[in-house]
């Protein structure tokens, strides 16, 4: 057997990134894994103690200094980024780092992990931002790449800046929202991508992985709310062609773009890579839309 990869993950304090960082540390993952290491700006903060606490070693480095992201790269085979695309200084300097000829990284899953905006028929910066960064960093011919798409977060979506005003009952859906969305929990995300790690060698590992935690309708979500608690829903709907042409011609917040390609199916990966990553689900049970309803009663977010 050769050595086991060194796995870091850039942004493990963050809300996903604290997932994917516990996901490698579960004893079903960790085996495979020569050191998990936690890339942050700041070791002493509570998220990074407490990943220390679990088995992963913090390395620290500095957004002013590009040595700093180099050194904190050093021995490392994976590398999972999870730093917001906004955080262009950082994007920038990782990409001349990972593309460096010094550099031991062989296989690196850029801050993706949303929804498969390649689909999309406009222009937006952010998704702009993140396919800049692909192509910086795809000028090294030996440095295998691969995309994480899975859909929506099931957590942080059920909210009015996803037309669901939860606090007063009143859903708003693009279309008819009769469209499945996947919509799949970080902890499976977390879940799904330390199982991949784990599991598919890195000379095999493809160019993208989708998953689909549960697909539901935004009608189904409405029906599920109501059973756990949110007792009426008011439903109302907007036309799909007259918001999406609004949205698009004033660059607005990428939600406000979520809430068409809903509707317009975009954000359904009904192809996707679940029994790859976790087969027959025996190593875990993927979280549904209905959970969370009850989880919340109904009512995500409404406190907000």
């Amino acid at each position: 057997m050769g050595k086991l990869p060194v796995v870091a993950v850039a942004g493990g304090t963050g809300v996903l990134g604290k997932e994917i960082v516990r996901a490698l540390l579960d004893p079903q993952f960790r085996s495979k894994y020569q050191d998990v290491i936690l890339l942050t700006r700041n070791a002493n903060s509570p998220s990074a103690l407490e990943g220390i606490s679990k088995g992963a070693i913090a390395r620290e480095y500095s957004t002013d200094n590009s040595q700093s992201i180099a050194n904190a790269l050093n021995g490392v085979d994976i590398l999972v980024n999870v730093v917001a695309p906004v955080d262009k200084e950082f994007e920038n300097k990782i990409a001349a780092a990972v593309t460096s000829p010094s550099s031991n990284v062989k296989l690196y899953l850029p801050s993706e992990f949303g929804v498969e905006h390649y689909l999309h028929d406009f222009k937006h910066a952010v998704w702009g931002k993140k396919k800049a960064h692909v192509e910086a960093v795809s000028g090294r011919k030996d440095l295998k790449l691969c995309l994480v798409f899975p859909g929506l977060f099931t957590e942080y979506s059920i909210g009015p800046w996803l037309g669901f005003n939860t606090k007063e009952g009143k859903y708003e859906f693009i279309g008819s929202g009769d469209t499945p969305v996947s919509f799949t929990s970080i902890v499976d995300i977390g879940n799904a991508v330390a199982s991949a790690l784990a599991n598919i060698p890195i000379q095999s590992f493809p160019e993208k992985l989708y998953f689909s935690g549960d697909p539901v309708t935004l009608r189904q979500v409405a029906e599920l709310m109501k059973a756990a608690g949110a007792n009426e829903v008011e439903v109302s709907n907007l036309d799909l062609v007259e918001y999406k042409a609004k949205t698009i011609s004033t660059e607005s917040d990428p939600a406000a773009c979520l809430r068409f390609l809903m509707a317009e199916g975009k954000i359904n990966n009904e192809k996707n890579d679940n029994e790859l990553v976790n087969p027959g689900g025996k190593l875990w049970k993927w979280r549904t839309m209905k959970e969370y309803a009850q989880e919340t009663r109904g009512r995500p977010w409404a406190n907000l």
